[in-house]
């Protein structure tokens, strides 16, 4: 019976959470409220408060529930004995057709960029970004970059150029197809980063 419990509450949680996708897409983060979002997902307020505090609690368990998978990839692409510069490629290509093809990303990802006017969910975007140019500074320490870049650089150049795709696309999803670009996007930039480019490019494997 205690297992039924604890699975029928952790079905609640995720209930809950799916109704802060919906809420916090529709309103924005700032204007939403518990009380909606309990609304949404046909529970009461007490049993979104048995699982979140506040509403700070409810955004952090919805990002974290597509930053973590993301973030476990980074970081093996960045690991200095399996990581390499191809890999790296790949995952920035899958980031983006997964933006596309992941109805949860794709709504988590706006809500973020276009939808959050709290205080909380800018803090957490500079954090996000912090710790990803922090991995890929890590990388290009042990994958050196063109010889022009520092790793620092590189990261920097990487993340904005990254972001800046994710942004503007969030912004207007008709403007041209993400996925079927994802790989010339992409490559566009590693053009510039690779030590050596043409024999990168040469041997680019798509994922």
């Amino acid at each position: 019976m205690a297992r039924k419990t604890k699975a029928e509450a952790e079905v609640t949680r995720q209930a809950v959470l799916d109704a802060a996708e919906q809420v916090f897409l529709s309103k924005g983060v700032a204007r939403a409220s518990l009380e909606e979002i309990a609304r949404t997902a046909q529970v009461t307020r007490g049993a979104v408060y048995w699982h979140f505090r506040n509403k700070s609690e409810v955004f952090n368990a919805m990002l974290e529930r597509v930053r973590l998978p993301m973030a476990e990839m980074t970081e093996n692409a960045a690991d200095e004995q399996t990581g390499d510069l191809q890999t790296l490629r790949n995952l920035c290509i899958y980031a983006l057709k997964q933006l596309v093809e992941d109805k949860r990303h794709f709504r988590v990802y706006k809500i973020l960029f276009h939808h959050t006017e709290s205080e909380h969910g800018l803090r957490l975007q500079d954090e996000m970004a912090q710790e990803a140019v922090d991995t890929l500074t890590r990388f290009f320490s042990s994958h050196p970059p063109h010889p022009s870049l520092t790793a620092k650089q590189a990261a920097r150049s990487l993340h904005a150029h990254m972001l800046g795709i994710y942004f503007d696309w969030l912004r207007d999803p008709g403007a041209y197809d993400l996925s079927s670009e994802a790989e010339g996007l992409v490559d566009t930039l590693f053009r510039g980063l690779c030590p050596d480019n043409e024999s990168f490019l040469k041997n680019k494997e798509t994922p």
